[in-house]
């Protein structure tokens, strides 16, 4: 709630400089239409760059060079060059820095196929790039994950993970794909994630009573998460 209360706010600080700046004779050919779609890009550039989501800063990059490309003279590199830098761009860094993720257990990077992988352990991270992958997560004791999907498909199942302290973490790193969720329908799920470009939607009916709760933290650029209760 306070990171989208600091979202909003900086969205409507930065709407209040442009309506500014344009009166003061910049960008005059613009309308407010281009105006507000640029200040929810800059707001979600802010917002990745917490996260070193690059797809999140670089797309917004690129679509801001598209509308003012005009007045920036820049139109011989727009719109296909630069969305397409975008994403060799967001391709590249994601692959140097793609283990930035704090946890302390990890798994190896899935790239071009699809790896089915279990796991037992309280902390995990798993990864897949430009491939799909299915996942089963068997703890007695689960805590916290990290869960990082770039240019793929990952499917997670947690119906075989017990909490035992009440409550665990999810943690989103999610660019470019589509991840699916398998959680028990006895968990209650608190969705604090930053989402932008996408959205995350719950299929089957959820029968919490509040208790054991997992919370989704981290953040989802131009990709679909499915909670789907098992």
């Amino acid at each position: 709630m306070k990171r989208d209360k600091v979202f909003w706010g900086l969205f409507f600080i930065l709407a209040g400089l442009f309506m500014i700046v344009s009166r003061l004779g910049y960008f005059a050919e613009l309308n407010v239409f281009s105006l507000v779609i640029s200040v929810f890009l800059v707001a979600c550039m802010i917002k990745s760059v917490r996260y070193l989501n690059f797809s999140g800063i670089l797309f917004p990059i690129a679509f801001l060079c598209i509308i003012y490309a005009e007045p920036l003279g820049i139109t011989e590199i727009t719109p296909w060059p630069v969305l397409g830098a975008a994403l060799f761009g967001s391709i590249g860094l994601s692959i140097i820095f793609h283990n930035k993720c704090h946890f302390v257990h990890s798994k190896k990077e899935e790239i071009f196929s699809e790896i089915i992988d279990q796991e037992d352990k309280s902390s995990f991270n798993f990864e897949t790039t430009f491939g799909s992958s299915i996942k089963y997560v068997n703890s007695e004791d689960f805590h916290q994950s990290v869960l990082s999907c770039s240019f793929g498909a990952m499917k997670v199942y947690f119906d075989n993970a017990v909490i035992q302290n009440g409550s665990a973490i999810i943690k989103l790193n999610v660019s470019f794909a589509g991840v699916e969720l398998y959680i028990p329908k006895s968990w209650n799920v608190i969705n604090k994630a930053d989402v932008s470009f996408g959205a995350i939607e719950e299929k089957n009916r959820n029968q919490s009573t509040g208790v054991p709760s997992v919370t989704l933290i981290g953040s989802s650029n131009f990709a679909g998460i499915t909670i789907i209760y098992v």
